[in-house]
């Protein structure tokens, strides 16, 4: 795999720069381990810089709960963690899901965090390399706009082609098409496409600045190559278009979701049709129905290794009672979920490829946010050397650095 030492060519002009960064990182970390300078800040805020830090005390790192090796975890987490069954078999229910011989047939539940959902593991290899495909080839194209359109003319069939003809060498400096051209017009302060935006109180602004705005600056606005462009895509949006500034959805012009991951997301919420728990500390059920629920809006993350998603509540729905479901792909992140408001402690989650968390009942109303991809956790079936397809060659080298998360939500009562 590639190391950050080995390619810091791809980000700083000189070997000098990279260890000035490098010293920067550490003296981060340092301040973020010393508790005293944030220890009057809320639960959830201090949670985020603890596992933001690269040097988790080992007090802290045996509070991430990690699904994809129960046994992994203390006797303390394991004893929340509950195992039932799901209502339908997946499989059965969608064919996105892949072939899996030994496919998960059950749901996790936690006492501690009533109204979350977790089905680990629950595509193939090849269904979850399709989908990466089809987030980066398909979903990130007009009508479906991004963090780009704000600043950039977006081609018509999106980024990811010129990117693919520019990595196999069809496409070079000096190609008419090859640098995407900015835009002049400057933003106001109720764009679509926040920019500087500090981190406040506000959810939809904290989340803005921790992971969309990106692309400020003056050097994010000029032509850029193809490439430099998808390291700075970092959300689209599919069905309903969410609108940053105004904190709403654009009800007057709906684009349908795209039908396999509408059929995908229906599947999810008729298989945990009817879970819960009744010894969580708030005894809960997921009465929402599969046949109730239609996805309507959802949004695509592009994390780098770097990016961060601050704590928020999507409550921008009209429907608050249909679930959230959120699906992983590529490198594992730590997953914060607490409760309807910062002074809750939230419980780390280590979420790996392939994972899908459904919110429902209370855990629909709770803060969440990802403070951390954990670098090097890319699965071995998603490494262009270790995949029989070339075709998807171009599309690993990508995921080496990169984690999406694809969710979905339904905006209208049912």
């Amino acid at each position: 795999m590639q190391t950050e030492t080995g390619n810091y060519q791809q980000h700083f002009k000189s070997k000098r720069q990279f260890k000035i960064w490098q010293k920067q990182q550490k003296e981060n970390a340092a301040k973020r381990l010393n508790r005293a300078l944030y220890a009057n800040q809320s639960p959830f805020r201090y949670a985020e810089r603890v596992y933001k830090s690269r040097l988790v005390r080992d007090t802290e790192a045996r509070e991430i709960v990690d699904f994809s090796n129960l046994s992994n975890n203390t006797t303390q987490v394991q004893e929340n963690i509950v195992q039932v069954p799901l209502k339908h078999d997946l499989g059965q229910l969608s064919n996105a899901f892949g072939d899996m011989p030994h496919r998960s047939t059950y749901a996790l539940i936690m006492k501690n965090v009533p109204g979350l959902i977790v089905i680990p593991n629950a595509f193939s290899p090849q269904a979850q390399r399709r989908l990466v495909k089809h987030c980066l080839r398909e979903y990130a194209k007009p009508p479906h706009t991004s963090n780009l359109d704000g600043h950039y003319y977006v081609p018509k069939d999106g980024v990811w082609p010129l990117y693919e003809q520019e990595q196999k060498g069809s496409l070079v400096p000096g190609d008419a098409n090859y640098y995407i051209p900015s835009k002049t017009v400057p933003q106001d302060e109720n764009d679509m496409y926040p920019t500087a935006i500090e981190d406040a109180n506000d959810d939809t602004l904290s989340v803005a600045s921790s992971m969309y705005s990106d692309i400020s600056g003056k050097s994010g606005r000029v032509a850029s190559s193809p490439t430099q462009m998808l390291k700075k895509q970092r959300w689209v949006t599919l069905g309903y278009q969410y609108h940053w500034g105004t904190k709403k959805y654009n009800l007057d012009d709906p684009i349908p979701i795209p039908n396999d991951i509408y059929d995908l997301m229906k599947a999810v919420v008729t298989a945990t049709e009817d879970i819960g728990c009744q010894d969580a500390e708030t005894p809960w059920k997921n009465q929402y129905k599969g046949a109730d629920f239609k996805p309507e809006a959802g949004i695509i993350n592009f994390y780098q290794l770097q990016s961060t998603l601050m704590g928020h509540v999507d409550q921008s729905e009209i429907n608050m009672e249909a679930p959230l479901i959120s699906m992983s792909l590529g490198h594992s992140c730590i997953y914060l979920i607490g409760g309807n408001t910062r002074d809750t402690k939230p419980i780390p989650l280590k979420l790996n490829s392939g994972d899908i968390i459904v919110m429902t009942a209370i855990a629909r109303r709770a803060y969440h946010g990802v403070p951390r991809i954990l670098e090097n956790t890319l699965p071995e079936y998603m490494l262009p050397e270790f995949v029989d397809d070339e075709d998807w060659k171009v599309f690993g080298d990508y995921m080496k650095t990169t984690r999406i998360n694809l969710n979905i939500r339904q905006v209208f009562p049912k």
